[in-house]
């Protein structure tokens, strides 16, 4: 089983499909799944101002409304993580440009597929649960080092643009190949697609479902 995930540490849904997408493959005993956490960039037009503010406040601005209303708007959407034990914290999250995490998830993907899906969870758990603020290559590389990986040479490469970024726009094609307009995204065996953070049951027949087209 190949599971490509189209995704963006900053999407909440992302993280709850990723857990969705953990519970399907436990329910049905698959424990040997390929899973490639694939580049996409969710908003490439952050302003050099909003950068470290509260993401809560940027929404206000952004929707037009009052802090406290966005904050509202976010609390649907942490109920709905702490179903699969996931505690968001949307007042900590701090505004980040994602492009320099992609580029550190493909560095650790060309190590290994499991040192990508550590350091993705490490991300993402830095984003919504402790408020870090993941712009700078420091916050990277302690993520990378939590992640079992080498904090150095992962600071060596959240430090260069350049380093590991054709593989971030090799991701985007294939994703616009796709015509993939949103995340998360998932695909089973090249050949099922599934959009959006759906309930377990719904992964697990698109994993049959790649399953049975395979044979």
């Amino acid at each position: 089983m190949t599971v490509d995930v189209f995704s963006d540490i900053t999407c909440p849904f992302c993280y709850i499909g990723k857990r969705h997408l953990e519970g399907a493959l436990a329910e049905l005993g698959i424990s040997d799944a390929e899973i490639r956490f694939r580049s996409f960039v969710l908003d490439p037009t952050v302003a050099d101002s909003d950068l470290g503010t509260p993401s809560t406040v940027n929404l206000a601005a952004k929707k037009g409304m009052s802090v406290a209303d966005a904050e509202r708007m976010t609390q649907a959407v942490a109920y709905r993580a702490s179903q699969v034990g996931i505690q968001m914290e949307f007042t900590k999250a701090k505004v980040v440009r994602t492009r320099d995490a992609h580029r550190l998830l493909q560095w650790a993907r060309a190590q290994s597929l499991e040192a990508a899906a550590r350091l993705k969870e490490e991300l993402m758990r830095d984003y919504f649960c402790e408020g870090v603020n993941l712009n700078g290559a420091n916050a990277l590389a302690d993520a990378a080092a939590r992640a079992g990986l080498d904090r150095e040479a992962a600071h060596a490469v959240a430090s260069d643009p350049t380093v590991f970024n054709d593989e971030v726009e090799s991701d985007v094609a294939y994703a616009q190949k796709l015509n993939v307009r949103g995340v998360p995204f998932f695909v089973f065996n090249n050949r099922i697609g599934l959009s959006g953070a759906q309930p377990v049951a719904t992964f697990a027949a698109a994993m049959r479902e790649s399953m049975e087209a395979a044979q």
